[in-house]
């Protein structure tokens, strides 16, 4: 046997923005190191421009951004992937709609599973306008019967346009991580017990140490799910990879 033919799990990453795709590989990479896992995935990543998923949001297209991750799938799994993650949670608005080959896992799954691993029952959730008022973790949660509190109408505002005109841009400041700062304490004192970095880009704003609250980073979740999701046999992934045919696999299976 080639000494470089691969046996190990491979994902694929079906990204958005830069330093969001870039914090996943490197999470996938890290974290199979720090678990002891005997070894690191095998990693394949595909980009659309960002411009034309922001160009078909701004248009409330989601079967377009349903379209888009789908072409990116194909590729993914032409390349080899066995599974399939977006580290993008926005993007998750249109995951029902995705057609691929092979699993996917859903981001609020995987930090669904963390919650209830923790047994919290409230927690606060940070993101764009269409994760925080949407039903990308608000199903999933409620249904697990974890209550999610929102930060004021006006904190949203601001967070979302934070988001959409520093963070997707690599714009780290000082003013706007104070404001974050300042809206975990909002929610510290209305009782939750942890708040979902349910943006991307959050982790890179705000370290753990920097916050009133846990911080739940879906980016990191999602990682592990993925590592945890590789971890039977080849021949069980390979079986499990014909068996589905929808691109969503449940965490509590």
């Amino acid at each position: 046997m080639d000494v470089f033919e691969s046996t190990r799990p491979h994902i694929g990453i079906v990204a958005g923005t830069a330093d969001g795709a870039s914090l996943c590989y490197r999470s996938l990479c890290y974290e199979a190191v720090r678990t002891g896992r005997p070894a690191q995935p095998e990693i394949t990543m595909h980009t659309f421009p960002l411009e034309w998923y922001l160009s078909l949001i701004e248009r409330d297209d989601w079967a377009g951004v349903a379209a888009l991750m789908s072409r990116s799938a194909g590729k993914l799994v032409q390349a080899g992937a066995e599974l399939i993650i977006c580290p993008n949670n926005t993007l998750h608005r249109a995951f029902d709609h995705v057609v691929s080959a092979v699993p996917w896992l859903h981001i609020a799954e995987a930090v669904t599973a963390e919650i209830r691993r923790m047994r919290l029952r409230r927690v606060g959730l940070l993101g764009t306008a269409a994760v925080m008022e949407g039903r990308i973790y608000h199903s999933r949660l409620s249904q697990a019967g974890i209550e999610v509190v929102l930060p004021e109408e006006h904190e949203r505002s601001r967070l979302h346009h934070i988001i959409g005109t520093e963070l997707i841009r690599g714009q780290y400041t000082s003013p706007s991580r104070s404001y974050v700062q300042e809206m975990i304490e909002s929610l510290a004192a209305r009782g939750t017990e942890a708040v979902i970095l349910g943006c991307t880009e959050l982790p890179l704003l705000l370290a753990d140490e920097q916050s009133a609250l846990p911080l739940l980073d879906s980016t990191r979740l999602l990682a592990t799910a993925a590592l945890q999701h590789c971890a039977p046999t080849v021949t069980s992934r390979s079986a499990l990879a014909k068996r589905v045919s929808a691109p969503h696999v449940s965490l509590s299976q």
